[in-house]
């Protein structure tokens, strides 16, 4: 630990890891393609997916963990891009995508579905029944996503206690479909195309001026790729669940109950698909240290270094021991920050973590839970 490592996937294979794994060496296979030299292949795509475009390698390449070096890197490499783009180029010759990443599309693309967990459409609304502040029309919308209507809806039930004591109303269809982030990760763009133009239509029609989402992905998926997607501005501002927190923390509008005299420790995870591909490092931070009675400890890697969780790029579904394994580095370093709590603004993050912590061995881990900042939040209430 402390040492700054660039690739998770690298650090989770060990010795087995060799060049095409980490950017080095998919630098050097981009540049033969390039080149001529060597061809897309659907053996090189079973290497490409395990990538989780978590970002660091851009970090550690432009030195952003060194305080004594600064560069202009504005116009250096964007390896997720790129990575984004082979992803694409497989794809569109056939290669991909992979078996189980051609699932989850096929679903997503369902209508009797349109998420990738193959669950019935009617099942993502379910969450939502029986909240008198659940409108269908608003300036103030909610994007809610997949994972957590089908598979952590209590969290979104948390959320919305925390708005009704908060006394706040927020829009939400039972129209809305799967934001397309899976796929776009895969590069599969073309298989979006439907879902893209549905689902902001379907703000406009709802009068949203501020859509909102409990997810880092689709937060992510919203505000950068779907304005690239459509080639203009939305028309209404994508915001992440911690910048309305933290709008309603600073206006005294959370009624908070008076904590017991015990202090509790709790560190913080940076959600690739929030810090590093989007820069929301410090909201999330000042939500947490407006609870009170908390006291955050940040582990070695926070922030623009913060060690991927594993399951992005589609590495959960089509390399799931993979992710897993990526993950155990990271729960092992919220344990070393003496933290009780490790807390994280992402659905994903919350899955892999937790599936990791479950799998570790008892004698070499402590006791530590895994938290959505949503649900913790809800229980200080």
């Amino acid at each position: 630990m402390g040492r700054y490592l660039t690739c998770p996937v690298k650090e989770a294979l060990g010795d087995e890891a060799f060049e095409i794994y980490f950017s080095r060496g998919r630098m050097a296979i981009l540049k033969s393609i390039l080149e001529g030299k060597l061809s897309l292949s659907r053996e090189l795509a079973e290497y490409v997916y395990q990538c989780s475009e978590c970002g660091n390698c851009t970090e550690v390449c432009h030195m952003t963990q060194n305080d004594n070096i600064i560069l202009n890197t504005s116009k250096w490499i964007d390896h997720v891009e790129v990575w984004d783009a082979l992803r694409r180029d497989l794809v569109k010759a056939g290669y991909a995508p992979l078996e189980k990443h051609a699932r989850l599309i096929e679903l997503m693309n369902r209508e009797d579905m349109k998420n990738p967990y193959g669950e019935l459409k009617v099942k993502k609304y379910e969450w939502a029944k029986g909240f008198s502040n659940i409108k269908e029309k608003g300036e103030l919308a909610i994007f809610a996503g997949c994972t957590m209507p089908l598979r952590q809806r209590e969290t979104l039930k948390n959320m919305m206690k925390i708005l009704e004591a908060a006394g706040k109303e927020i829009a939400y269809s039972n129209d809305e479909w799967c934001c397309g982030s899976i796929a776009m990760r895969i590069g599969d763009y073309k298989s979006v195309e439907e879902e893209v133009h549905h689902n902001i239509d379907l703000f406009k029609k709802m009068g949203a001026k501020i859509v909102f989402s409990p997810c880092a992905g689709c937060y992510r998926t919203l505000k950068k790729d779907y304005p690239e997607y459509i080639g203009e501005d939305l028309p209404f501002e994508v915001k992440h669940i911690t910048e309305l927190l933290i709008e309603m923390m600073n206006n005294k509008e959370i009624p908070f109950k008076t904590p017991n005299s015990k202090t509790i420790k709790v560190t913080y995870h940076d959600p690739c698909h929030l810090g590093r591909h989007m820069g929301l490092y410090e909201i999330p931070r000042d939500v947490i240290t407006n609870i009170p009675g908390i006291e955050l400890i940040e582990m070695k890697r926070n922030k623009n270094n913060a060690w991927c969780c594993g399951a992005g790029g589609g590495v959960k579904s089509q390399f799931p021991d993979l992710a897993v394994e990526i993950s155990k580095e990271r729960i092992h370093e919220a344990i070393e920050s003496g933290a009780e709590i490790l807390l994280t603004s992402c659905p994903f993050c919350v899955g892999n973590l937790t599936d990791a912590y479950n799998e570790m061995d008892s004698e070499t881990k402590e006791n530590i839970k895994v938290v959505d900042l949503i649900d913790f939040i809800a229980s200080r209430l």
